[in-house]
Parts: C-alpha cells; sequence; structure tokens
C-alpha cells in the first residue's frame, strides 16, 4: 500500500498547477461539523485541496449529508480530494453514501475492514455494504507511518504541507510491542478490542503549525503515543478525541500535546465528559476550549463557557466550528459558524 501513496504522490506532483502566484485561498481551513455527537472534520488546504474525515450518521437520514455538503459549499469545493474513514462505527460512516451521490470524491481511505467479531452486528450489516457501494471497492489503507499525499509548492512559496498517520488498526508508528501489555508505573486498562481502538489518528502540519485528529483511539493506544517516546510533539489545535469521552483522553497524552486551542465534537448527551473536562483545563497552555453542543448532562463538569459552544441553546441548530492558519503570519483563528467573531491564537 505504501507504493500505491508513493504512486499517487508523484501523480499529485506532476498535475500540480505551477499558477500558484494568483491562487486565491492563503490560509489552511478546518470545518468541526455538527454531527451530533458523530465525525466529520473538513480541511481545506491553502492550493485548495480536501479532504474529509469521517461522514456522520445514516440517521436521521439527511440530516448529516446535508450538512457535510453545506459546509463543502460553504468552502466553495466541487469535490472532495480525499475521504478518510477513521473506523467503522455508525457514528463515522453512515452518511458516505448518500454524500457521494451529492458531491463527487475522488479517494477514498479507510484502515481496513473491521475485524470478523465486529461484523457480526445489525448495524455493521446494513452500513457496510453503503459504503461499498460509495466506494466501489476502490480504497486505500492508510496505515501508521504513511503521508496522505497532499500538493505542496514545489518552489515553496507556501509553507509545506503534510497530513501523516500515526496511528491506524491497534498499530502505532515507532512501536512495535503489545500496546495492551502491562507497564510498570501506569494503570493500562483492558484490552479494547472495538472499532475505537483501531481509528485512525492524524497529525497534520502547516509549517509550524500542527493539528491532531485521533479519530476514536482509546486510552492504551494514547498511552504509547506519548510514551516512553513523544511521537506527536506539541500541538496548537487539538480535536478532542472519541468526542470528549472519559474511555479516551488519556491524561499522559493531553500532556505530551500540551495544545493551545481544544474543540471537542461533542453531542447533546455526549462528551465533554467531567474526567476529561478537568485533565483538558489543567493543561497550562490551553487558551480555549470549543464545543459544537452544550451537554445537559453535565452543567459546569463538562461545558465551556457559552461564547465557545457552537450550539448553545438550539440542539439542531447544526452550526459547525472553523479554525483559520495563516502560517506565514504565525497565526491562527477560530470562530464559531464561517464567519463569526474570530479568536486570534499564536502560534508558537
Amino acid at each position: 500500500m505504501r507504493r500505491a501513496f508513493a504512486a499517487l504522490a508523484i501523480t499529485m506532483f506532476a498535475a500540480l498547477n505551477t499558477d500558484l502566484a494568483g491562487e486565491s485561498r492563503r490560509t489552511l481551513d478546518i470545518y468541526f461539523l455538527d454531527m451530533m455527537g458523530g465525525g466529520s472534520t473538513l480541511i481545506v488546504t491553502p492550493l485548495g485541496e480536501s479532504v474529509l474525515i469521517d461522514t456522520g450518521s445514516l440517521e436521521p437520514k439527511h440530516r448529516d449529508a446535508e450538512r457535510m455538503h453545506r459546509a463543502c459549499q460553504q468552502a466553495r469545493l466541487e469535490r472532495i480530494d480525499y475521504l478518510i474513514t477513521t473506523h467503522f462505527d455508525s457514528d463515522h460512516y453512515g452518511g458516505i453514501l448518500e454524500l457521494s451521490r451529492r458531491i463527487p470524491i475522488k479517494r477514498f481511505i479507510d484502515k481496513g475492514p473491521p475485524p470478523r467479531h465486529q461484523q457480526d452486528n445489525k448495524t455493521f450489516r446494513t452500513l457496510y455494504p453503503l459504503y461499498q457501494q460509495a466506494t466501489k471497492g476502490n480504497v486505500t489503507a492508510l496505515h501508521a507511518g504513511d503521508d496522505v499525499p497532499l500538493k505542496n509548492d514545489p518552489a515553496g512559496r507556501i509553507p509545506p504541507i503534510r497530513l501523516h498517520c500515526v496511528a491506524s488498526g491497534k498499530e502505532i508508528e515507532g512501536f512495535g510491542g503489545d500496546i495492551d501489555a502491562p507497564v510498570k508505573g501506569f494503570n493500562i486498562r483492558r484490552p479494547d478490542e472495538s472499532e475505537n481502538a483501531r481509528s485512525i489518528a492524524l497529525i497534520l502540519t502547516y509549517g509550524k503549525f500542527k493539528f491532531f485528529a485521533g479519530g476514536d483511539i482509546t486510552w492504551n493506544v494514547e498511552y504509547h503515543l506519548a510514551h516512553p517516546v513523544n511521537c506527536i510533539g506539541k500541538v496548537d489545535l487539538y480535536q478532542v478525541t472519541h468526542h470528549g469521552l472519559d474511555q479516551s483522553n488519556n491524561p499522559t497524552l493531553l500532556e505530551a500535546l500540551s495544545p493551545t486551542v481544544c474543540v471537542a465534537m461533542n453531542g447533546p448527551k455526549k462528551g465533554i465528559q467531567p474526567n476529561t473536562f478537568r485533565a483538558l483545563n489543567a493543561l497550562p497552555g490551553v487558551k480555549a476550549i470549543y464545543q459544537i453542543h452544550y451537554n445537559i448532562l453535565y452543567g459546569d463538569a463538562g461545558n465551556t463557557p457559552d461564547e465557545f459552544i457552537a450550539n448553545k441553546t438550539n440542539p439542531e441548530g447544526g452550526e459547525l466550528i472553523k479554525a483559520s492558519v495563516d502560517a506565514k503570519q504565525g497565526t491562527f483563528t477560530v470562530c464559531i459558524g464561517v464567519d463569526g467573531p474570530k479568536r486570534e491564537f499564536t502560534i508558537p
């Protein structure tokens, strides 16, 4: 599969339009979409290339596909260049077929199908055939250590951009041991045999800016991303793993990431859970915690201040959160909606 990615990278390099001087886009834009506690994140590079990570849920019909398509329209996209499915939980790939009928998708990426024991349930038997129908079987498997071959300016007129996989299928870049084996001095939890632990985890860099999106990876995988070697380093923007649930967001990883801004893809009754909320607030470098919804279950123990919540009073609002990165200026902004008031943060 690495040969497939290398060949694709050469093709994309050869096809790169050299007339970048007239390129109107100058920021890296990241859209965190409201999937009501599911997952879908849209990335648009300064060269206009697009990556969609996950596609929300199938039900209720049309809701998530409509929201993803609307975000693509707001980003002025005519197609999605790469669609990455981090794992096969229903709230991360259910909307793929309808979305594929609304906008062309050039390339599909996943980690490979779930193990046999994860396939024997009604939800998988319903959704996976829709996934296969959308992809037509033309899917590239992404492994830990692989890059998604995004375009870069060969003349170096914009900072380099890279989308790199650090974990996939419960394998971690640079770690060859047993993820679930006991570790002296640390509470390794019982093995997670669900799809969550097998999620694709990605690090996106643009110049000095760094963004981590770990899908739904869980506690033991997170630990080995940070220990004994910090595989990722410090990040500027952190998509709070697993919607902010406490079975993820291992403090060892959070401390290693040391983010400036956190964004939680939570729901009205899903995340951020109190232990995770405390751990995020305890990080000394955090300047802001954003979340898609106000969670009615936790009150102040699981909710950031109102001005950082996209859908505070209307759970059905469908509002997104957008981050825009100006690597040359060394700053990034975050706002509610595509054109709401922006808060600016410095890239160290």
